[in-house]
């Protein structure tokens, strides 16, 4: 009898890895997308579960509202990633599609030369650096009078052509991640009765995580709307430009690690000094680096933050370079979405590794070292 048992249960384990693996593969085309989407359910976790008890603790409300609590939170959260996240990118694809295709190659010649004209004389003040100016000088001419500005302009178009496909990933994303935050509680207690785990390491693999990506996301998030409303706003002051597509296009660079909003401002700055504004080259430079670079992105931000863990309770012990590391290797590796899947998969490595320590710990293997 004990027999039969056991191979009927080893049949059901292989039926269903065999399944398993079988829906992976129709599920394939949608894999980055529901795995992106977890992730992002992850990361607002805290501020949907508040949302829900919130709303069950508030006995006022119709009754229709309290028993579909989740569905509405849900919904409201998705519509809020949709406003943030689908329109102003929606906006600055037409945009961009409307100025490039508006674009005078001659005149975007002429400025770069005048750039680079000023660039070459700014080096030819350096002493012992004669015989490298006067080779700079022909090829970098010869390089910008030649396709040089409409092979980056072609790219630039096959990019945004491209565009369509990042939309529908988004919307696909969005899709999935209502439905995680409507069945997030079931799915994760069924997880949780298939791990061989306690239920303290599953809580503590659970709250590395999410307090993890849910740094990763808000910093990410808060960095985005202050820095593109603080740029837009300084465009304003300084006109000439369209200041709400510049703001955008900031808050846009701003989550990209180490770059960031430079991206925006630098080719800015460099217009200014074409056209002679040289006290506007200098309130954009220094705006930009004391204001965004400095203010915002280490100050504003970590208040935010530690204003967000006060109130929704979320913890984590990764190392802050740790998580930079892992955010530029999520993007390396996944492109824009490896901005939440990066910390997500290295925080939980290593919440992980600190339980098999433990555990071996518990067991009295210690660590032979060499002699």
């Amino acid at each position: 009898m004990e027999k039969t048992e056991y191979r009927n249960t080893g049949f059901v384990v292989i039926l269903t890895v065999i399944l398993t693996t079988a829906s992976l593969y129709i599920f394939s085309p949608f894999l980055k997308y529901i795995l992106v989407a977890a992730t992002l359910a992850l990361s607002t976790s805290h501020a949907f579960e508040a949302a829900v008890s919130g709303i069950g603790r508030n006995s006022s409300l119709p009754r229709w509202i309290y028993r579909f609590r989740r569905v509405l939170v849900a919904l409201l959260l998705t519509c809020f990633f949709l406003m943030m996240i689908f329109l102003p990118l929606v906006y600055f694809i037409m945009v961009t599609v409307d100025q490039i295709s508006a674009l005078n190659i001659s005149e975007i010649k002429d400025t770069v030369l005048s750039l680079w004209d000023r660039l070459i004389a700014f080096i030819a003040t350096i002493p012992y650096f004669d015989e490298m100016v006067t080779r700079l000088k022909s090829e970098g001419t010869s390089l910008i009078n030649g396709s040089s500005i409409e092979a980056v302009i072609k790219g630039g178009e096959n990019m945004l052509s491209g565009a369509g496909g990042l939309l529908v990933q988004i919307g696909w994303t969005l899709v999935f991640y209502f439905l995680f935050n409507v069945y997030g509680e079931r799915i994760l207690h069924f997880l949780a009765t298939l791990l061989p785990t306690t239920i303290e390491h599953e809580k503590y693999l659970y709250r590395e995580c999410a307090g993890t990506v849910a740094v990763v996301f808000y910093g990410s998030l808060f960095n985005m709307l202050a820095q593109g409303v603080a740029f837009g706003i300084l465009m304003t002051f300084i006109g000439g430009y369209d200041s709400l597509y510049l703001g955008v296009l900031a808050g846009f660079g701003s989550i990209i690690p180490v770059i960031g909003a430079a991206l925006v401002y630098i080719p800015v700055i460099g217009l200014e000094i074409v056209a002679g504004e040289y006290l506007n080259a200098a309130v954009i430079f220094l705006y930009a680096s004391v204001v965004m670079g400095f203010f915002i992105d280490n100050i504003l931000r970590m208040i935010f933050i530690g204003n967000l863990k006060r109130i929704f309770g979320f913890e984590y012990t990764m190392n802050e370079v740790l998580i930079l590391l892992s955010i530029l290797a999520g993007i390396a590796t996944l492109g824009f979405w490896g901005l939440i899947i990066g910390p997500s998969v290295v925080a939980l490595t290593i919440a992980a590794a600190n339980i098999c320590r433990d555990l071996l710990g518990e067991e009295g293997h210690t660590p032979q070292t060499g002699t």
